[in-house]
């Protein structure tokens, strides 16, 4: 996936975010990539500070985009208000909490 880099940002992030301490954003997200080579899932969970692949029944916020735009949000690009409004990425849950998570990462 072109996006690799991006999830690999945000991994090392969440790795580095210190449990005990306070946290901006506590929920946990659902995203859903679509890709070149197919869709993948992506578990990111900042309640319990893990990110993984797959999927999870407990999502706050399911996001479904392609992988340009996860890169576009991902390097701030394009906002997620923006993508949103013009139809490239669809959620399922508080777009502020995705906001959140991007300002966060």
């Amino acid at each position: 996936m072109k996006c690799d880099g991006v999830i690999e940002k945000i991994k090392t992030r969440v790795a580095g975010i210190d449990a005990s301490g306070p946290r901006k954003v506590l929920g946990v997200f659902q995203l859903n990539i679509q890709a070149a080579d197919g869709a993948h899932e992506l578990v990111v969970d900042l309640k319990n500070l893990k990110v993984s692949d797959g999927k999870t029944a407990n999502a706050d916020v399911v996001i479904n985009l392609k992988d340009e735009d996860f890169i576009a949000i991902g390097t701030k690009a394009i906002s997620v208000h923006d993508a949103v409004e013009q139809g490239k990425v669809k959620i399922t849950g508080d777009e502020a909490l995705f906001q959140a998570l991007v300002d966060a990462i």
